[in-house]
């Protein structure tokens, strides 16, 4: 996970490869607050994270098993797309895998 926008392919893209991108993680996030997408602040606080990671538990039915070193690793929008979508691609390995 990187702070810089675009490092991880989470630059807002239209999410077809099924991902979660930086657009969609605004969008759950301004769900919280009740906010515009473009009002939501790059730096995140521990609030936040949790709430979104539930959000995102719900919406994609995968369970994250985040450690205290990993949650408290993602301080940005841009961390938390990357976690999101190492999850998605980890549950898609562990779903094929016989």
């Amino acid at each position: 996970m990187t702070g810089s926008p675009g490092a991880d392919g989470a630059d807002g893209a239209d999410g077809a490869d099924g991902l979660p991108d930086r657009t969609e993680v605004l969008t759950m996030l301004a769900a919280f607050g009740q906010r515009a997408a473009d009002t939501v602040p790059e730096e995140l606080g521990s609030l936040e994270l949790t709430w979104l990671v539930a959000e995102f538990e719900q919406r994609y039915g995968l369970q994250l098993d985040l450690d205290d070193e990993s949650f408290g690793a993602v301080r940005t929008v841009d961390d938390a797309t990357g976690l999101l979508r190492d999850a998605v691609l980890a549950g898609r390995r562990a779903g094929a895998q016989p």
